[in-house]
């Protein structure tokens, strides 16, 4: 399973910023130093934008695994930063913004910059990776989508939730391998999530609510990038990743 090596200037280094500003700056620079001349650099981001961009055949979405294609990606085993920005630059190249409303089981990947009760909240992810279950109304009947927000778990549990998921959603998110999926699945929701995942992984935790117009740039990710965007990483304002994985243990 791939590490979680993190190097210290994640804590604070996306603050304030949104999806595209993340990729500005010293990103390849970084992969560069870590490895090693500008050529292999570009070998290596190269083999990534393949990885993201492989259109699968029928057989080869028969024999899919979700969980040896993530520990077989090339990002496997990059410092947590580098690949997490990797991730996000490919979901950017490869995806366009969806305008259209979320869907029950779609993996949305979407900004939140500005919740509206961001002063009150101990911590939030201003770039969630969620897999959405639906609508639902508050006590005083305002409309909130509700999703699993997979970036509050570590990444070897982020992985085990997806891949049973998957393996018990099969025929669903086969149909919209190459694609993202425009039809709902209303069988997938939280309690069917808790009976699927019998082990303890604290699935409350990433249980999140969302004021619709407050959530811009949403990605509806096609089953073939799902290696590649469990690698990235949520973007927490007022917490550390380190803190929000301490969060998710204690909980």
């Amino acid at each position: 399973m791939a590490d979680i090596r993190l190097k210290k200037p994640l804590e604070n280094e996306f603050q304030g910023q949104g999806l595209e500003e993340i990729y500005q700056g010293n990103d390849f620079s970084d992969a560069t130093k870590i490895h090693g001349h500008g050529a292999r650099a570009a070998g290596f981001r190269n083999k990534v934008t393949v990885a993201a961009s492989h259109i699968y055949s029928p057989d080869e979405i028969d024999q899919f695994q979700l969980t040896k294609a993530y520990q077989m990606h090339p990002l496997a085993k990059r410092p947590i930063n580098i690949r997490s920005k990797l991730a996000y630059k490919e979901i950017l190249n490869q995806l366009k913004p969806s305008a259209k409303y979320c869907l029950p089981a779609q993996l949305i990947l979407f900004e939140y910059l500005t919740p509206k009760y961001k002063d009150e909240l101990k911590y939030y992810d201003r770039t969630p990776f969620v897999l959405f279950f639906g609508i639902t109304r508050t006590k005083d009947g305002n409309i909130r989508e509700i999703g699993l927000n997979l970036h509050y778990y570590p990444p070897h549990t982020r992985v085990n939730i997806l891949n049973k998921a998957y393996e018990v959603f099969k025929p669903y998110y086969n149909k919209y391998f190459n694609t993202a999926p425009n039809k709902p699945n209303t069988i997938i929701s939280y309690k069917a999530l808790q009976h699927i995942i019998k082990t303890n992984q604290k699935l409350g935790f990433g249980i999140k609510m969302y004021i619709p117009t407050l959530r811009s740039k949403t990605f509806v990710i096609p089953t073939r990038l799902l290696p590649t965007v469990l690698y990235s990483e949520g973007h927490f304002s007022k917490a550390t990743l380190q803190e929000i994985f301490r969060f998710w243990r204690e909980f």
